[in-house]
């Protein structure tokens, strides 16, 4: 790069056909530590060892993880086979399931450290893209950019916003869901990878990390897409692997899915079939998603300040344009700044519109399926609280005019302080919308005695093969994958209880009465065999064994 490109500022990169790297949008981070390779070399090694140190606690995957466990041991043996029912194919967690399965019963908690890991790197990467671009406004102001106390310390408030706002507030879908082993944690982190790639004038980087981010959600193909064309245009000599890799996307999508079930649709024909408490039952889905779903996830102040900021931006937009044009406008480093957290505000935005679509397309409009756009939302609602801190902070040194570094400093903390006061007590109060982590872990405890107590009643029995000689197994609806996955079997031949008003179907041979939640009903009833009589065998934890072969030594009477 020579001189000229890294002295002025422009929002073009290389010209069409070039060989230069575009400029980067972000200043680049001085400290050795928090240079992009060695940051995300930290994050990852101290992300997994947390993620590990995550196991010394009760744990467990959820429905979808145990799929995924199970599909992974299938593929490895070369035996595998998707179920008509339950959760969908999904490439990205395969990429490590797969290896996992491998180390045969400890498959299950590697996924969990990985995703684990995943879900605090994501808040972590909330954390940087907001400390990074706050700190970009903070140094293009003349009152401010002479200290670092006075960058960073807004910097580091938003960080803190934003994290908290993610993981704190969105209804437990992104702690909870992510501890039992779901990989949208582990998406976030990677999309925000591929974003601050991009700002840093590493597109190929940012493409090659979003094509990572498309194998988890399908709606990154929108953007995903969009950028590899612009990309295409671009860069002619990364032509190749951006062909490449949109290739090698729709075939790690559909190829396994037709490996494992005969056809290529036989996933969509599952996302299209939700359990009945889908929003895509509502009267008008669209709509209940946007209403029910995706506007909750999210605290009013951060929503109402994210709207400030763009408003805000179009101000100081049409302010510099009158003055300077727009090229210049758009050249200033707190412009661009403030013009990426609005381009991700606005992106959330169409994350949020897009999964609403696809619940009126009777998709399953799972409310953890919107945390990518809750992210980007997160970021920017965060830059805007520290935007007001800076311009609070900036007004107050003018009116002083010679204003001593320590008062500066002073009042650049006070500035910092009422923002505080701001997102805690603006209306909503912060306290409706904080997740109770007593009942967060009361809820991951309990669903971690289901494994344990599912595994002690299988063995208590005789072991899996035992288990199966007895005849057909069925267990509560969300327990199938890792009923399957114990007694290594596939999950078509466990059964789940039928939906509310159909009839029971055939009487099973071995029944694994529990609930899927504390508060939820016991599950199967074994009121809907009558004429068959079942031996009640043993009961581990939350969960109680029926079977209606003879009794053996083992089991209780």
């Amino acid at each position: 790069m020579t001189a000229s490109t890294t002295e002025i500022p422009e929002l073009a990169g290389v010209e069409p056909g070039g060989d230069r790297e575009p400029r980067p949008w972000l200043a680049a981070e001085t400290h050795p530590l928090l240079r992009s390779r060695n940051f995300y070399i930290a994050l990852t090694i101290i992300s997994l060892v947390i993620g590990g140190v995550s196991l010394l606690f009760p744990s467990t995957p959820s429905y979808d993880p145990w799929s995924w466990t199970d599909w992974a041991r299938g593929i490895i043996h070369l035996n595998f086979h998707l179920n008509q029912y339950g959760t969908s194919w999904k490439p990205l967690p395969m990429i490590a399931t797969i290896p996992a399965a491998l180390f045969g019963h400890a498959a299950p908690d590697i996924w969990l450290v990985i995703a684990r890991a995943g879900t605090l790197a994501g808040a972590v990467m909330v954390f940087r893209l907001g400390y990074r671009l706050t700190r970009q406004i903070a140094e293009s102001n003349e009152e401010l950019s002479s200290s670092a106390v006075m960058t960073i310390t807004p910097a580091l408030l938003v960080g803190l916003i934003g994290a908290v706002a993610l993981v704190f507030t969105n209804t437990e879908f992104y702690l909870s869901s992510n501890a039992l082993g779901y990989s949208e944690g582990l998406a976030t982190a990677l999309m925000l990878i591929a974003i601050e790639r991009h700002l840093d004038g590493k597109p190929r980087q940012a493409f090659v990390v979003g094509f990572f981010v498309a194998l988890d959600r399908p709606e990154v193909w929108v953007f995903w897409g969009l950028y590899g064309l612009w990309l295409f245009w671009r860069d002619p000599r990364f032509r190749v692997t951006i062909v490449a890799l949109a290739v090698l996307q729709p075939i790690l999508w559909f190829v396994p899915v037709y490996w494992g079930s005969g056809h290529f649709g036989s996933s969509v024909e599952r996302a299209t079939n939700p359990r009945a408490n889908s929003l895509a039952y509502a009267k008008f889905p669209f709509w209940a998603e946007l209403k029910q779903a995706a506007w909750p996830t999210m605290l009013l102040r951060v929503k109402l300040f994210a709207m400030l900021l763009v408003l805000g931006l179009a101000a100081v937009l049409w302010r510099d344009h009158r003055r300077e044009g727009w090229r210049a406008a758009l050249a200033a480093p707190r412009t661009r700044a403030l013009a990426v957290a609005a381009v991700c505000g606005f992106s959330g935005l169409v994350w949020f519109l897009i999964i609403a679509i696809e619940t009126q397309a009777h998709f399953s409009g799972n409310s953890r399926y919107l945390v990518l756009g809750d992210a980007l939302v997160d970021v920017c609602g965060a830059v805007g609280f520290g935007w007001l801190a800076i311009e609070l902070a900036s007004g107050g040194i003018r009116l002083l005019r010679r204003a001593s570094a320590g008062a500066a400093q002073g009042l650049m903390v006070s500035a910092c302080a009422l923002v505080v006061a701001i997102f805690v007590f603006a209306p909503n109060f912060i306290g409706n919308n904080l997740i109770s982590l007593p009942a967060t872990h009361g809820a991951l405890n309990y669903q971690a005695q289901l494994r344990t107590s599912m595994q002690k009643l299988i063995a208590q029995y005789g072991g899996p093969k035992r288990v199966l000689a007895c005849g057909h197994v069925m267990t509560e609806g969300f327990q199938v994958p890792m009923v399957a996955y114990y007694l290594n079997t596939r999950t078509a031949y466990i059964g789940a209880p039928p939906a509310a008003g159909d009839p029971p179907g055939p009487a099973p041979n071995v029944i694994l009465q529990t609930r899927d939640t504390r508060s939820a009903s016991l599950l199967p009833y074994l009121s809907w065999w009558p004429h068959v009589h079942y031996h009640y065998v043993a009961t581990s934890g939350p969960v109680h064994m029926f079977t209606n072969c003879l009794p053996s030594s083992s089991s209780a009477s």
